[in-house]
């Protein structure tokens, strides 16, 4: 399992989650890039910047040879508080717990070890119980329930979260 920053040859894994159902249901702010051009032109401008900025950290997600299998962020950056929001999505054929949760873990481990982090957030849809299975393996505590927290991407629907968080000695 390896985490890269992402490159113009991952457009076709960022065109392809931009476009996966389950992913535009369960996380927001997600656009289906129209074509390759789309997501390369994010991935080479728009990322760094955001990385630059201290605004976020993205990376594309590998099992193995190949292409990249799916995505992790760090994003909603908190410097002054030490904190951030993490989330990993996996293309079908990647989805396991075992892919998710070592994503989710070096991701993780990253936030703390680089960007010395103190605590790093997670929400899940309530009803995407894999989401919070994956976290909760790795360390990730439930810390509460927001109503209504975010809009699916994919029908626009609200979908009540359960928050989850997780510090640097509590990472399995």
């Amino acid at each position: 399992m390896e985490l890269r920053r992402p490159v113009e040859q991952d457009a076709d894994t960022l065109v392809a989650g931009s476009r996966d159902p389950l992913v535009r249901e369960f996380m927001q702010g997600i656009l289906p890039h129209p074509d390759r051009d789309s997501a390369a032109r994010w991935i080479t401008e728009v990322a760094p910047e955001l990385w630059d900025a201290d605004r976020a950290a993205y990376f594309a997600v590998f099992d193995g040879p190949g292409p990249a299998v799916g995505w992790a962020e760090l994003v909603d950056l908190r410097p002054e508080e030490g904190a951030a929001e993490v989330s990993v999505w996996l293309l079908p054929a990647a989805r396991s717990l075992r892919v998710a949760s070592c994503a989710l873990r070096l991701v993780c481990r990253f936030g703390f070890e680089q960007l010395e982090l103190e605590r790093i957030d997670a929400y899940a849809a309530a009803d995407n119980m894999p989401v919070q299975v994956v976290g909760a393996f790795i360390g990730f505590r439930r810390a509460g329930f927001r109503p209504q927290l975010f809009r699916s991407s994919r029908t626009h629907t609200l979908h009540d979260a359960v928050y989850a968080t997780v510090v640097p000695g509590e990472l399995c």
